[in-house]
Parts: C-alpha cells; structure tokens; sequence
C-alpha cells in the first residue's frame, strides 16, 4: 500500500476524536439556541436540519469510509450555517451577531478537514450561507472592514490547518518510514520475521484457511563459506526477489538466516502444491553456474483454530524430511509432493 493512503487512515484515526468533540459542541450550542425561544425556533426547516446534523454526526463517527468520512466534515458544516443562518434570518434583532458567528464557523472548522482545500470550500459555503442574514446597515462606512473580517477568518483557518496538518503529515511520514524499517528484513526487503508472524497470527485471527510454507536453502554455509559473504548475500536476496515474483502468495518473509516463510490462502491442496513446485524450479534458475542453489520446502495446513506454534513445527518437520530425502524437495504431512502430469488431448 503506498505511503500516502496508510498516512490519510492514520491521519483520519488521530482527527477523529477531536472531529467527533467539535461537532458535539457544535450541536450542544444549536440546542440550547432552539431551546431560547422553541415557540419561534422549532418549526420545520430548523426541526429537518436538527435531524441531519445528528445523522450526520453521528455516521461521521461511525463510518469506516475515508471519503465518506471526508466528505460529511463539509456537510456537517453546511448543514450548521444554514440552521444558524435561518436563526437569525428570522429574528432581526439576532442579525448583529451574525459576523462574530460566522467568523467562529469558519476558525472553529479548521481541524475537522484533512485537506485544506476541502477547508477552503467549506469556508466559502460558510460565508455564502451567512452573508444573506448580515445587516448591512450596521456596517455602513465600515463595509472594507466587514470584507477584512471575512477574508481574514478564512486566511487564519487556512493557516491553521494548513501548517497543523503538515505538521501532522510529516510526522506520520516518518512513523511510517520508521514501521516500514522496523517490519523490513534489511538485506533482501522482504518482512522480518516478527512481521511476517504478525501477518501469520492476523489471518488465523481473522478465520483464515491455507497453507504454510518454510524454505531452506540447501547448503547455504558451504556456498557462504566457499565463495563468500558477498555470495552468500546474493543467494539470499535471489531467493527473496523469487517469493516476491512466483505468483500466488498471500504474503512472505525471511524468518531466518537461510530460512523464509510463505503464507498461502485457501483450501486447495493442488494449488498449494502446485504453487511450490513452481517456486522451487524458480529458485533453481535464478542464479547462474557455479553458485546456483537449491531449496527444500516444507508444508502445512492450517484452519482458523489452528495454533501458530503447532503449525510452524508440523512445516519445520516436513522441510527436514525434504533435507534428509535428498533436498530440492517439498513435503507435506511426511510425504514427497511430486509434480502433478498433465495429459494431452
């Protein structure tokens, strides 16, 4: 997943709660204005708009849906301008107070926008909503100044959220650079094993099915030994760029030295095994004479109820009994997985 869409789930999960404080207070203070006067407040228009913005809020705090979620900051705003708007709209006397609230709209709803642009349209709708209620006859010779305020309120709240959610941005860019280091293997930049375990214990979790793979390389110290570290280092970055680029796998990770794991999903034990023959022959192939290599694999099956540790034992066992049966092999359940032949037609 690139950077950025994991940045905007963080970034959203952090917003959150102070989105779902600001629009209760929001709320709080449109009830206790209804509530002033109720004979001349609760008529209809005010009664339908009560109802959305708890809908809205309250969905807002609910959905799982990053542009849902987006979305309804601006609808909520909207929908609490039109209800002031049609307050004061019909109580003349209330109209002096209409640019002290509109200016409180736009500053307060700085933070409830992950982007700015979407800050900045809702600002305008703001101040398109509100205008109408101003009474213009209050500002007369001081017209430049009341554009000063509207201006100014929408420049203070770009400023606020613009430099907050760099701010925030740039720090959850760096926890993510930091996350990917710390769930990367450094040599072949596939996942480490506490990540790749992670990712093991999260399908179980989640009632997943399918199958375990563990891979060793087939006398990995005497190549190391016998042509060096640099060598060695080669092979082991050959065998990640393999599991990366054999199709089929859920996920995969080095979880050893010489070690490295594969999570297949599903039920299928011909697909499994089908899989892993493709796998080895790639393996087989990716290094040219002499330092081409080798690898044994061991597999097992695992359902939502399995335990990871009996699983990863069942597949450490069947990897040695392909070591000890002539390597290059796959096992499973303590049988050879032998290729599958196709007939023609």
């Amino acid at each position: 997943m690139p950077a950025i869409f994991k940045i905007r789930s963080r970034l959203r999960t952090l917003l959150s709660p102070a989105v779902t404080k600001i629009e209760l207070a929001g709320l709080v203070a449109w009830m206790v204005v209804l509530s002033i006067d109720p004979k001349t407040t609760l008529d209809l228009s005010n009664i339908t708009i009560t109802i959305f913005l708890f809908l809205v809020w309250h969905i807002h705090r609910k959905t799982a849906s990053f542009s849902i979620w987006r979305v309804l900051g601006g609808v909520y705003v909207l929908l609490l301008s039109l209800g002031f708007g049609n307050v004061v709209a019909t109580h003349v006397e209330l109209r002096v107070f209409t640019l002290p609230l509109a200016v409180i709209i736009v500053l307060s709803s700085a933070i409830l926008f992950i982007a700015v642009q979407d800050y900045l349209l809702s600002a305008a709708l703001v101040w398109a909503v509100m205008w109408p209620s101003l009474d213009l006859n209050l500002y007369t010779g001081l017209r430049a100044y009341l554009g000063i305020f509207s201006i100014a309120s929408i420049s203070i709240g770009f400023i606020l959220s613009f430099t907050y959610l760099r701010s925030m941005r740039s720090i959850l860019m760096r926890e993510s650079e930091f996350r990917t280091l710390a769930e990367t293997d450094f040599l072949t930049c596939i996942l480490n094993r506490r990540a790749f375990m992670d990712t093991f214990q999260r399908a179980l979790t989640e009632g997943c099915s399918g199958y375990f793979i563990m891979l060793d390389i087939d006398n990995f110290k005497q190549k190391n030994d016998q042509y060096g570290h640099d060598v060695g280092d080669k092979i082991l970055c050959s065998m990640a760029a393999c599991l990366k680029l054999t199709p089929g796998s859920h996920s995969v990770g080095r979880i050893g030295g010489e070690e490295f794991g594969v999570l297949l999903l599903g039920d299928n034990n011909v697909v499994a095994h089908e899989y892993a023959m493709k796998l080895l022959a790639n393996i087989r192939g990716s290094v040219l004479h002499p330092h081409q290599y080798t690898c044994s694999a061991g597999i097992a099956q695992f359902s939502a109820n399995s335990d990871m540790s009996a699983v990863l034992k069942c597949a450490d066992s069947n990897m040695y009994k392909a070591k000890h049966d002539g390597k290059d092999r796959v096992f499973q359940n303590g049988e050879r997985v032998v290729p599958l032949l196709r007939t023609t037609t």
